[in-house]
């Protein structure tokens, strides 16, 4: 029973580490692809838009140090992505067009089950001004935090959502449970 547990556990571990990495590195990836970025390798080439402009894109303050911190993950998980495949399974794929502030991963995940507040906009970036909504955090959900937060916002994602809200949205005050 020991060592089905321990196995079980490891293989666990090695998954979400394996996800990790994965969604490491398509936001890496992402921003350099919105940028213009003409990619060489056989995975980014498969993952992102075929229109491209530059092998040497700008990316902005913002956008350089997502880069960076995700670089910082990949490395501390020993990531290994292949890019010579032609698929990539982020789980992030296909969920992030509309979002305008690209988020960066956390190491540690947490969630909010059984969210008891009043309805909470997501945006696409962060703040009102310069941003749009892109979902509803809705009473019932479940809403997942394993992004880093920046200031007064945090990126979260629901079941048929991702956004920025405010910090104070989402507590374990208005949670029937707050794992992680």
């Amino acid at each position: 029973m020991k060592t089905a547990f321990t196995t079980s556990l490891f293989l666990c571990i090695a998954t979400s580490a394996s996800a990790l990495c994965e969604d490491a590195w398509y936001l890496r990836n992402l921003a350099f692809d919105r940028a213009g970025y003409c990619f060489g390798s056989t995975l980014g080439q498969s993952v992102f838009d075929a229109e491209c402009s530059t092998k040497s894109p700008v990316l902005d303050d913002w956008d350089q140090a997502m880069v960076n911190a995700h670089k910082d993950i990949e490395a501390r998980n020993d990531c290994a992505v292949n890019t010579g495949s032609r698929s990539l399974n982020s789980s992030l794929i296909g969920k992030l067009e509309d979002i305008d502030l690209l988020p960066t991963l956390s190491e540690f995940e947490s969630a909010c089950i059984g969210y008891t507040g009043a309805p909470v906009t997501m945006t696409s970036g962060i703040g009102q001004q310069m941003s749009y909504p892109v979902g509803t955090i809705t009473p019932g959900d479940t809403v997942f935090f394993r992004f880093e937060g920046w200031g007064d916002y945090v990126f979260v994602e629901t079941d048929t959502a991702m956004g920025w809200v405010p910090l104070e949205a989402v507590t374990d005050q208005n949670c029937e449970v707050f794992a992680g």
